[in-house]
């Protein structure tokens, strides 16, 4: 139920989640337009160097290719969707833990991996969505279903790290276990930021008891 005066549109109930279908049509649209992994836009260490800072946000919107493209897709409108939709999440709260993951994983790579040069995908950013949805899921209703979900995303982040492949997935681009571990943390410290709301309702919604790689 969406509380009287809101001027957000609703179907069936629901919010539509505005933000998660615009970023998921620039996703589209920049695969279709300039293909897998275009090298205007994915993260590459050297352009960035030398001035080129729309790569450090363009990097975790583009894709290896269609199968990339394509898993990170369903996740973000799953990811993003419910916690639009289903929980009251705000586009510019949406949009800040987007920004604070991507930003972690670029300075994690700068900072970590040296000789890695490319890299794009939203998957690693992904991982603080996820977070935070666990985070404000367990807040509102405290099931144990959230922090044992939490775990598993752990345990897959340092399995993969272990195997150095993804478990679910084979893309163009090997993984990048170092991408989702950052982007779970920032979720973890962008929850912790805005603890004070996690167990309220958003928005007027009630609250409720090698040289490349890819994200």
């Amino acid at each position: 139920m969406i509380a009287q005066g809101t001027t957000t549109m609703v179907h069936g109930g629901l919010r539509l989640p505005w933000t998660t279908l615009i970023l998921s049509a620039v996703m589209v649209g920049a695969h279709l337009l300039f293909g897998p992994a275009s090298a205007l836009w994915v993260f590459d260490r050297g352009a960035i160097l030398e001035g080129e800072l729309w790569r450090l946000l363009s990097g975790h919107l583009v894709h290896t290719d269609t199968e990339h493209l394509t898993l990170n897709l369903v996740a973000f409108l799953v990811l993003g969707g419910s916690l639009e939709s289903l929980l009251g999440w705000p586009w510019w709260k949406h949009l800040g833990v987007l920004l604070v993951g991507s930003v972690a994983i670029d300075l994690a790579i700068f900072l970590f991996l040296p000789g890695l040069d490319l890299y794009c995908g939203l998957s690693g950013t992904l991982n603080a969505l996820l977070t935070v949805l666990l985070v404000k899921g367990w807040s509102l209703t405290e099931s144990p279903l959230y922090p044992l979900i939490g775990v598993g995303a752990v345990a897959k982040i340092i399995v993969e790290a272990l195997l150095g492949t993804a478990l679910f997935s084979s893309t163009a681009w090997p993984p990048l276990p170092l991408a989702h571990a950052a982007g779970f943390a920032a979720g973890l410290v962008f929850a912790g930021c805005i603890a004070s709301t996690l167990r309220e309702g958003d928005e007027g919604l009630p609250s409720q008891s090698n040289r490349g790689a890819r994200g």
